[in-house]
């Protein structure tokens, strides 16, 4: 830690830091940083002045912490500019834990992305123990200013109150609406708009689509409201709070779809086998390889767009909630499983 020269300091006195000298001088930390060392880039008026505040303060730099940030900058890759932080709810980190899956596919393209633009990921679990006040603590501490928020696990869930006015900031997914940062996430609409060409173009005309309430909120509706652009009528829709298939038999009977649309390829193991004599798509696949046809979003592809936003926002120096927030849309690959009628899985299984 910086201290206080022996001219100022006793017991009442306070601690002045670099950030002070910086602050009264208007200059970033990094310039009064640079102003004390013999062979830094700094011009020698800015320095003298730098100099000449720092002693009328009492300010001296901390020999033994200028050895060791100088010692730890040299252990870093050469092409090394920051740390970033991703901030992750604790029942999806857990499942990082599994190497592969959505979590881990997420955490792999955050990882990946961020050494694209020679940065690095500090990865921050929001426990009860890890509060906002703590977590701004720990950003400052190793001066972050980068910060990725990965979707929450309910759609409800609100963005956590940190320092955001000193940070900049990307959300993945469409979840997490306020503050508005910018956004990288899957165009559940156009998800939507490619499967129902795709099910026209093979002769499919009675679809309905089974959809999980909070998932419907989490898109904002872009599913729902893609499927009734498309002429299709709300009877057809099949809502529920819970991915049950209790009711769900009967409602498929009284419907009578030729295809079956799923917002997640769980409901495959929810339908009873006697209603699986129709076709099913599943707007979210878990792998380019799943036996469901559907579509795979990639949320690797979709964290590494994160962090190429985020780099973007440091390096135009925005910090707080953007004026003009950008939405980076990704639409997704058609899988062809075997759950639809001539699919070449179908005849080939």
């Amino acid at each position: 830690m910086p201290r206080i020269s022996s001219k100022t300091s006793n017991s009442s006195s306070k601690v002045i830091s670099l950030r002070h000298v910086a602050e009264s001088i208007g200059v970033s930390r990094m310039t009064v940083s640079r102003a004390f060392k013999k062979n830094a880039r700094i011009s020698p008026e800015l320095r003298k002045k730098i100099l000449q505040v720092a002693r009328q303060m009492g300010y001296e730099p901390d020999k033994m912490v200028s050895e060791l940030m100088t010692r730890f900058a040299s252990q870093r890759p050469i092409n090394y500019k920051e740390t970033f932080a991703a901030i992750w709810w604790p029942e999806r980190w857990a499942e990082v834990a599994w190497e592969k899956g959505y979590h881990a596919d997420m955490h792999r393209g955050l990882v990946e992305g961020a050494k694209l633009h020679g940065r690095t990921i500090d990865h921050i679990v929001m426990t009860e123990e890890m509060t906002p006040c703590v977590v701004n603590r720990i950003l400052h501490a190793r001066n972050i200013q980068g910060v990725i928020l990965t979707p929450p696990i309910v759609a409800d869930d609100t963005t956590p109150e940190l320092d955001w006015d000193n940070l900049s900031a990307v959300v993945i997914g469409s979840s997490l609406p306020t503050p508005n940062f910018h956004r990288a996430q899957p165009s559940h609409y156009n998800v939507m708009v490619k499967t129902l060409e795709t099910l026209r173009s093979r002769q499919y005309k009675r679809p309905c689509l089974l959809i999980h309430s909070d998932i419907d909120r989490r898109t904002v509706r872009a599913y729902t409201a893609a499927f009734l652009a498309w002429g299709h009528p709300q009877k057809h829709i099949w809502q529920t709070d819970s991915h049950q298939s209790d009711g769900l038999s009967g409602w498929l009977k009284k419907v009578k779809p030729d295809v079956i649309i799923a917002d997640w390829e769980l409901w495959y193991d929810v339908i009873p086998d006697k209603d699986k004599a129709c076709g099913f798509v599943s707007l979210s696949v878990r792998s380019k390889n799943s036996p469901i046809t559907g579509i795979y979003q990639n949320i690797e592809s979709i964290a590494k767009c994160s962090v190429d936003l985020l780099a973007r926002s440091r390096l135009q120096h925005e910090l707080g909630e953007p004026s003009d927030p950008m939405l980076m849309l990704t639409t997704g690959t058609w899988v062809e499983g075997a759950t639809l009628r001539g699919s070449p899985k179908e005849k080939t299984g």
